[in-house]
Order: C-alpha cells, then sequence, then structure tokens
C-alpha cells in the first residue's frame, strides 16, 4: 500500500512539474510579448539581401510605430531599393484586440492599398528572407509553448547569454509557414536571441535561423529606457539566402515626428 502510494504521488509530481514548466513557457513567452514599446517611434533601416552566390541587394526604408492605446502599430515606408522594384511600396500592420491583426500594403505600380490576406502573410516581405508574419509579434495565444530547457546557455554572434529555451507550435497551422519553431529568451531582456524554424512536413529539417547579432540599451527623448535590436540577420536554409536588419537611426518618444494618421490606410496611398 504505501509503495502503491509513493508511485501515485511521484506520477503526480511528474505530472505538476510537467505543468508548471508549461506555465513558466508561456509567462515568458507572454512578457516578450508585452515588453514596453515607445508610443512615438521613427527609425530609418537597411535592408541587406545576400544570395548563395553573393550578390547583394539593399533597401532602405523608414518605419514609423505607435503604442497608442497600448496597441502596436507599425508602417514601413520603402524609400530606396537597388533593383528599384520596391521603391515607394508602404506597408501598414494594425494590432487588433482578441481579432486577427490588419495588414495592408500600398504598391506604386498599381496605385491601390489593398489588405495582405492571411494565406499571403508566409510570403517574402518586400523580396527579402522575412515573411510578413516574422515582420510581427504573435500573440502568446497564438501558439502552444513548452519549455525544453529553463537553464540554457548559448553564444550568439559572440555574446554569451543564459536563456529559456522554448518550442512553440501554432495552433492554427494552415496560417503559418513552418510547422514550429525553437527560440532562446535571453533571461536580462526576455529578447529571442535565436530562433529556429522547422519544416510542417519533416519536422527535423531546419527552414530558417534568425538571431539578434547586437542589443542596445537606449533612452527615448524623454528618458524612458528600451531595448533596441540594432542588428538582426535570418538564414533561409532552404535556398542559402541572408538578410541582415540595421537600425540606422532613430527616434523614440518624440510625438511631433509620428502623427496618428499615418497609420491608415489613406496614408499608405498619399504618404500625407
Amino acid at each position: 500500500m504505501q509503495l502503491k502510494k509513493t508511485i501515485v504521488a511521484l506520477a503526480f509530481m511528474l505530472v505538476a512539474g510537467a505543468a508548471a514548466f508549461a506555465d513558466e513557457a508561456y509567462d515568458v513567452v507572454k512578457k516578450f510579448t508585452e515588453l514596453d514599446v515607445p508610443e512615438y517611434s521613427k527609425a530609418t533601416m537597411l535592408l541587406e539581401i545576400k544570395n548563395k552566390n553573393g550578390a547583394v541587394e539593399t533597401r532602405e526604408m523608414i518605419e514609423y510605430g505607435s503604442g497608442f492605446n497600448v496597441l502596436k502599430n507599425v508602417v514601413f515606408d520603402i524609400q530606396k531599393d537597388s533593383t528599384s522594384k520596391y521603391k515607394g511600396v508602404r506597408v501598414l500592420q494594425a494590432e487588433k484586440t482578441n481579432k486577427e491583426d490588419d495588414r495592408w500594403i500600398y504598391e506604386p505600380s498599381l496605385r491601390n492599398v489593398r489588405r495582405i490576406q492571411t494565406g499571403e502573410r508566409s510570403g517574402s516581405f518586400v523580396g527579402c528572407e522575412f515573411t510578413y508574419n516574422d515582420m510581427t509579434i504573435r500573440k502568446v495565444d497564438e501558439d502552444k509553448h513548452e519549455m525544453l530547457n529553463a537553464n540554457d546557455s548559448i553564444n550568439v554572434n559572440g555574446t554569451n547569454y543564459t536563456c529559456w529555451q522554448i518550442k512553440s507550435v501554432p495552433i492554427k497551422k494552415n496560417d503559418i509557414e513552418y510547422g514550429y519553431r525553437i527560440c532562446w529568451y535571453d533571461k536580462k531582456t526576455y529578447l529571442p536571441v535565436k530562433m529556429e524554424y522547422y519544416d510542417k512536413k519533416d519536422p527535423k529539417l531546419l527552414m530558417k535561423t534568425f538571431i539578434i547579432e547586437k542589443i542596445d540599451n537606449v533612452k527615448g527623448i524623454t528618458g524612458t529606457p528600451y531595448v533596441l535590436r540594432r542588428s538582426c540577420l535570418i538564414t533561409n536554409h532552404i535556398t542559402g539566402r541572408t538578410t541582415r536588419v540595421t537600425v540606422k537611426d532613430f527616434v523614440f518618444d518624440n510625438e511631433k515626428l509620428v502623427n496618428k494618421k499615418i497609420f491608415t490606410t489613406n496614408w499608405l496611398m498619399t504618404g500625407k
């Protein structure tokens, strides 16, 4: 009888431990999605896209961001493009409460604004290795999260990090281009300093790897501190292509530089 009680108690502890790890994984990802963002932000960003033969394309864009009413909205305005194909393209990502986020694109060649449908969001963002899905932060409840290692040590681009290693599986599998991702969340900043994306059909096939190459602690003009991903690199292991995103300059919390009208489809069309 005592042995039976011990086995039952042990089984309960194992189940409880698994549940605790699941809760911890969820909490870590939730804290990442809730990191403070400036109420107003403007940044110039450089995209460097390199193919497997070493040829490089560059695009320069202005990113406007807002944290109005907690919701995160972003506009990307392509100012320069070495291929001229994407110059003038503008993309709006508008976060919704308890709804699917809205995404809109203005294409100068068509002279119109159209909504980016869910099925299109797995496609390339202005010809780079990031998809439209990559350009936004997924809501914590869109995935099922599993703690793989609660105290992992990794080196990313020469910097050592102590991380939570978490596996996240999309709940709506048809809405996303990968089967699951494994993320290493830095314990100091909660940023995912490394992410691996695996194939839907072959769970062992690594499709893409994303790393944060450089993190800066910065302040807005009001003195509010933020953690800035200064440089990020994504590698597509299927195509051999890479895309590096570098923040050239930025201004946070300056209301005069970011008008609420920017986050509308009318501004995408007119630029004013």
